[in-house]
């Protein structure tokens, strides 16, 4: 591995990290980590599993970013480029906004970093792996699945539920993919529309939707998800996103269903929900950690937790950077075995896989997972 610089005493004062995984003389590997942000349990759950990981194999992991508060894009370019000063041999990255770091991660790349995305994608031109933490497609049929189980013999294809989807922001890469996995699951003729390299074009689908009417697919005949992204679907930001979610159930109390793709706005579905008078007409299901949820899976609000161990995904990527550097991942495998390899996911309810699948230059955690109050306990932190 590449020799370290030593780190001067202004380098130290003017970076937002807070720990190293062992004494940096001891490890072979160094690994800075990046994530989304570090005060919210999602990825408190993320980091313990990534300084897991690096403990296990004997790296050294440079945790970035505000552990009070949250990050921002233009902050992480600035994690970046100081690790890139320091000549870390990986960087592990879950994007905030997949184009404005972009620029910082290619220079990493030129010099030298392997660049491991994770959560949410930075876009192949400015990363050399991705860990994704879930098959799009599952999980998409999996959140409406459980919509259909849970109201579809209440509504029919004359009375069809509506159901409005919550997200963060417009140009968040992992959401808009699920929304796009979501597209392709409703309807039964859509198209997901990708660039000449094989990464979703955003831009043409939203326009496609915008365009265009599409068939729903027989199974979510009783369903009415609304798709729009100019009008319908629910822009919450990075916070919790209560007004935003308060003033579309205002403006539209016909809603009888949110999915929540972001774990950030879960209690603030079930504040609006009930805020708005709508707990008898109204439910919500969507990516959360369980813990987070059990009040409203207890109250009949929320119906189930359709997520990962978010702990894995932690380990997965810094055991993905740490095998990219070593030479134990290389371009045309199609199959990565980790240490999580045939490990339990969720006890009684799922299991990893002997290795986990690679296309192309994305390595797959696994399916989701399905938490219930049943196995609420199984959450990893």
């Amino acid at each position: 591995m590449k020799l370290k610089k030593a780190l001067s005493l202004t380098a130290i004062a003017g970076m937002l990290f807070t720990s190293f995984a062992s004494v940096a003389s001891a490890a072979d590997v160094t690994i800075a980590y990046v994530p989304k942000e570090r005060n919210e349990s999602f990825w408190q759950a993320v980091e313990a599993g990534a300084q897991k990981a690096a403990d296990d194999l004997g790296a050294e992991l440079i945790m970035y970013g505000d552990a009070a508060g949250a990050n921002t894009a233009a902050n992480q370019s600035t994690y970046v480029e100081t690790a890139t000063d320091l000549e870390v041999d990986a960087i592990v990255f879950a994007a905030l906004d997949a184009d404005s770091t972009d620029a910082a991660l290619q220079s990493a790349q030129s010099n030298g970093i392997t660049v491991v995305g994770f959560d949410s994608d930075p876009g192949e031109e400015a990363r050399d792996w991705f860990v994704n933490q879930v098959d799009p497609n599952e999980l998409a049929v999996s959140l409406l699945d459980d919509i259909v189980a849970n109201v579809g013999d209440k509504y029919s294809a004359d009375e069809p539920a509506i159901v409005y989807l919550v997200s963060t922001n417009l140009t968040t890469p992992n959401q808009n993919t699920w929304i796009e996995a979501i597209k392709a699951a409703y309807y039964s003729d859509y198209e997901i529309a990708y660039t000449d390299t094989g990464a979703i074009d955003f831009d043409t689908c939203k326009q496609n939707t915008r365009d265009n009417t599409y068939t729903v697919n027989e199974k979510y005949a009783m369903l009415d998800v609304k798709v729009n992204p100019d009008s319908d679907i629910i822009y919450a930001g990075d916070g919790a996103g209560l007004e935003e979610i308060e003033a579309t159930l205002s403006a539209h109390p016909e809603i009888n269903v949110l999915i929540s793709l972001t774990t950030n706005v879960i209690a603030s579905c079930a504040t609006a929900i009930e805020s708005c008078g709508m707990t008898d007409t109204c439910i919500f299901n969507g990516i959360a950690t369980p813990g987070d949820s059990k009040a409203y899976l207890e109250n009949g609000l929320m119906t189930t937790v359709v997520l990962w161990q978010a702990y894995d995904l932690g380990y997965l990527a810094v055991n993905t950077a740490y095998a990219a550097v070593t030479g134990d991942l290389e371009e045309g495998a199609t199959e990565f075995t980790s240490l999580l390899s045939g490990t339990t996911q969720v006890e009684g309810v799922s299991t990893y896989a002997d290795s986990h699948l690679v296309d192309g230059k994305v390595v797959y955690l696994g399916g989701p997972a399905t938490f219930t109050l049943d196995t609420l306990d199984c959450w990893k932190n």
